[in-house]
């Protein structure tokens, strides 16, 4: 019976009750001294009572139909794209939810880019090496592996340093949906319906409330079913599983003579292997950027929508908050 009706269930539900209660108590003073104004004002707050229990309604209803139906829609998207790591995430009995799925999905992610950051890193080392090494003699300017290399040792620091951000961005979108698992309609949602019940508070309740309706449903959901849509990452993540697999394990000691020559011949033979490898390089990359900065931005607009949306109706006056902040700042 919990699992159906869960914690947070209960005590949104318990605050209603006792805004219902309180709201019959008033209607009853209201009768028993010939309170006319406090009559009328008792019968609109009856509105406000019904509203809080649709709201209970509705996260309950996403809680146990609207996770299911969009744990559906995914698995059709997925199979439909290709998407092979997010059909493997959904078909994990486990994961349940678009939370957890887009986790997983982040995770995931995340440690594709790890692998991609050690395999630029290998591969950069002695193109790097060579790169500095420079000969200068009878007075004639340096000439060195710099005018060869230094265009491969440029594209590997900026691909290195652009999958630090997004590996950052990443985290950042996984503790977010973290947050949101534990926070919105266990600890938001139960305040947002307890200043909802009080007239003074109203706004501020209304707007609390639409924000976690909309963390806690609206922005995983809406994130889940675009990763699902967009091009996917699962061919180049194995990709770079492959390569890795390939690679030494570390760098090459270059503290010789002879390990520096033969990989310097290594590094010649294969220059253009190199041209592809970094071609392969960008284009992954590409991809991380739609997957780390552009998916979630489209996600977190229909998400503020929403909530722009539902506040007002909850009671939420948005345009006197922004007044009252910009007052602030």
């Amino acid at each position: 019976m919990m699992d159906f009706f869960p914690d947070w269930a209960v005590l949104c539900t318990t605050i209603a009750l006792c805004s219902f209660f309180i709201t019959v108590l008033l209607q009853m003073v209201a009768k028993a001294f010939s309170l006319q104004s406090l009559s009328m004002w008792v019968r609109a707050e009856y509105a406000q009572v019904a509203v809080s229990f649709l709201i209970i309604f509705f996260a309950l209803v996403m809680v146990t139909a609207g996770y299911a139906v969009t744990r559906g829609i995914t698995s059709q998207l997925v199979s439909a794209s290709g998407n092979i790591p997010l059909k493997d995430i959904i078909l994990n009995p486990d994961i349940n939810n678009p939370i957890n799925i887009g986790q997983a999905y982040l995770s995931k992610i995340i440690k594709c880019e790890g692998n991609m950051y050690s395999l630029i890193f290998i591969y950069n080392y002695p193109s790097e090496f060579f790169s500095k090494i420079g000969l200068d003699s009878l007075g004639i300017e340096a000439i060195g592996g710099g005018y060869a290399l230094g265009g491969f040792v440029s594209l590997f620091h900026f691909f290195c340093n652009n999958l630090i951000y997004l590996a950052l961005f990443n985290y950042v979108q996984f503790f977010v949906l973290q947050f949101s698992q534990y926070t919105m309609v266990q600890i938001f949602l139960p305040i947002g319906l307890i200043l909802r019940a009080f007239p003074v508070t109203r706004g501020a309740g209304g707007l609390i409330t639409a924000f976690a309706l909309g963390f806690a449903f609206v922005f995983p959901i809406c994130y889940v079913l675009i990763v699902a849509m967009m091009p996917n990452t699962g061919a180049a993540c194995s990709q770079v599983s492959i390569m890795s697999t390939s690679m030494p394990p570390d760098a090459p000691c270059l503290n010789n003579a002879g390990a520096q020559m033969k990989e310097y011949y290594k590094l010649k033979s294969e220059k253009g292997k190199l041209g592809g490898i970094t071609g392969f390089f960008g284009g992954t990359i590409n991809v991380f950027f739609l997957q780390s900065m552009f998916y979630p931005l489209v996600a977190l607009i229909i998400t503020f929508t929403f909530i722009r949306q539902t506040g007002s109706l909850m009671g939420a006056d948005l345009a006197e908050i922004g007044r009252g902040l910009i007052k602030i700042i």
